[in-house]
Order: structure tokens, then sequence, then C-alpha cells
């Protein structure tokens, strides 16, 4: 059995949905490995500069680690280098943010090395506020004292200076190797242009079935788990549905509200892929109570990385279960189960008629 966390989730913000907020974030937090042992939500306008949650809150806080004993704590909130490390002091045990919640499943799921770098990337860039957090705090510590400005720094401020250094320089490296695997891609996409062969996106909010309907599509082989982000690596299959009719199909990873903006900035090459597609298929999970929500988020992402004008068919997954949602688009849908095959014929006419102008069984 694996190990967890025992964590507190907190919600500050003026926010009617904190509660639906925890729930998403808890199943995020479980998905890293953390058990949640408490919840705590704070209507506010605005954050506290020094600790983001108020300071009558905090001490409730405090007081539920102890009673608790969390081990952690985790915001729904982005929280700034500074609030990191006031938090951290006062509370005693490691703080957390949603975004690294999120970088920590990146991390856990990735396989190729692509994606090892992606992740990397994009925690080192979501760390580095940290460590300037903690180069501020010993700025405002530091006393006064003769000399240049190395004599007036302690041996802290010296060794954050350098850990600042190593971090931006390490960046620098990953970017390096990461453009050169995008240039890869972008070589591997024209030559699949020149070649004329279609390629069509599964996107989706995360855990909306898109690696269940690859699987059933290509037999590809993709992990299928009921977690956030079970699969971060994209999986491309050459699909054939007649003579002269097939096309490379690539489940990607998913979407989820307020993505880290490292994310996107790590997985551009990634996710860039969509944006050159001939066709998207959205996949909605019409299980959740939230499938509105959901396909609305994975529609401002899609239009985010310059997507939302790429033709789509809209999938709407899991409608063999007892209870589905009533949400309906108002653009044409198709209804399936990408677990029983149900309408899964209907959607390859559909991708038939969309990108070769005519039916599957057509010549």
């Amino acid at each position: 059995m694996e190990e967890t966390t025992k964590a507190i989730l907190v919600n500050v913000s003026d926010d009617k949905d904190g509660e639906k907020i925890l729930e998403e974030l808890e199943l995020l937090a479980s998905t890293a490995g953390y058990e949640t042992v408490g919840t705590m939500l704070q209507r506010k306008e605005r954050p506290d500069k020094a600790y983001y949650i108020g300071t009558g809150k905090l001490k409730e806080l405090k007081e539920a680690v102890d009673a608790l004993s969390a081990e952690a704590v985790i915001f729904d909130n982005d929280i700034s280098g500074s609030q990191f490390n006031n938090l951290e002091n006062f509370l005693g045990v490691e703080v957390l943010d949603r975004a690294t919640i999120i970088l920590e499943i990146f991390a856990r799921h990735a396989t190729s090395a692509e994606g090892k770098l992606q992740v990397e990337l994009a925690r080192k860039k979501h760390g580095l506020p940290r460590v300037l957090g903690q180069n501020a705090g010993m700025s405002r510590q530091g006393g006064g004292g003769g000399g240049g400005a190395g004599a007036r720094r302690g041996a802290g401020e010296q060794k954050l200076e350098l850990d600042k250094r190593t971090i931006r320089r390490e960046i620098r490296d990953l970017e390096e190797k990461i453009n050169k695997l995008t240039e890869e891609r972008r070589l591997r996409r024209k030559k699949r242009q020149n070649g004329k062969i279609k390629a069509v996106s599964i996107v989706g909010y995360t855990n909306a079935g898109k690696s269940t309907l690859m699987n059933y599509l290509t037999k590809a082989g993709v992990l299928e788990e009921n977690k956030l982000f079970a699969t971060l690596d994209t999986t491309g299959r050459k699909l054939w549905l007649a003579p002269g009719k097939e096309f490379v199909i690539t489940d990607t990873v998913g979407f989820i509200s307020r993505l880290p903006h490292e994310f996107i900035e790590a997985f551009k090459s990634t996710l860039e892929e969509t944006q050159f597609s001939d066709l998207i298929l959205h996949v909605v999970n019409m299980e959740s109570e939230d499938a509105e929500k959901e396909y609305n988020v994975a529609n401002e992402v899609l239009s985010s990385i310059g997507a939302g004008e790429v033709k789509t068919i809209v999938v709407l997954n899991k409608t063999d279960s007892e209870n589905i949602s009533s949400f309906r688009p108002e653009c044409d849908y198709i209804e399936i189960s990408a677990r029983t095959g149900k309408g899964i014929e209907k959607l390859k006419q559909k991708i038939a008629e969309v990108l070769f102008g005519d039916s599957v069984n057509d010549n």
C-alpha cells in the first residue's frame, strides 16, 4: 500500500463554490500521495500580504495542524515565495500550493525523456520564486556593516544567491534540451504534412476517458486509471479506417482549470501538436456533475494554446453510466462509451467525413 502524507487543505477566496474547489483539490492531493485530514475555507476578497490567509484563521490552522498531526498544508491558491516561507515558519510543516501539487503529479507520471524534461523545467520555474522569497527575507534581516556588498552579506544570503543562479542555469540547460526535441518534433510534423497524413488529437478535461478512447480505437495500450493526469506523455498511433483513409491520432495530457502557467510554458512544444492538428476530438466526461464547466475549461485551454479554431468533434463519453449529466453542448456532438464501444462506429464515420469528405465505406 502506498504511503500517504497527512494534509490539511485550504482555500482563501470570495468564490461561493469554495467547497467544490476543495473537492477537486482533494482529488489532486490524493493522486499526489496526500491524505486529507482536514479542510479550511476563508471567504476573503484580498489575500493577506504576509501569510495569504488572515491572521485569525492562521492561528486556527496552526491549532488544526497540531491537533490532527498534519504533515503538510496545501493551499488551493497561488502562494508567493515570501508567503511560503512565512507560512512554513509559523506552521512548522511543509506548505504547498495547487500548482506544486499538479507538478508533483506530472513528475510521478512522466515516463518519456521529453516528458521528464518538461516536468523538471516546470518545477524549476515554479520553485524559483520561493528561493527569491527566501532571499528577500534575508535581505530584510541583514544588518549594516562596512565593506562591499559581499562583506555585508551573511553566509546564508550568499548561499541563496548561489542557489538562485544555479536554478536559473539549470532552467536554461533544460530549455536548450527541450528546444532540440521541439525541432525534431517539427521536422517529423513537416514530414507528415508533406506526406499528406492527417493528424487528430484527443483532448479534454483530465479523467474524461481520453486514454480509454485511444485504446479502443488503436489498441495502443495507454495506461487507463481513474485518477487525474493518469497519463502525461503524449502517445501517437496510426489509425486505418479504410483504403486511403488513415491518420495519426494522438492522446494528449488532460486539461484542468487554472493550469499553472509554468505547465503551459514547459509543455508548449507538446501542446502545439494540437494546434497543428487537422481535427480535435474533445472528450467530455458525462459522469461528472461539472461536465459543462469542464467542457468550458477545456475550450479555454484550447484557445490559450492557439487551437481554438481547429475543426472539432465533441465526444460525450461514459454515456452508458446510470447517472449522466444533463449537459448538452450547443454544437453537434456524438454520444459514446469508450469502455463498451457504444457509438464508436458512428464516431469513426464522423471522423472520416470531416477528414476526407466522405464516410468510411465510400471510395
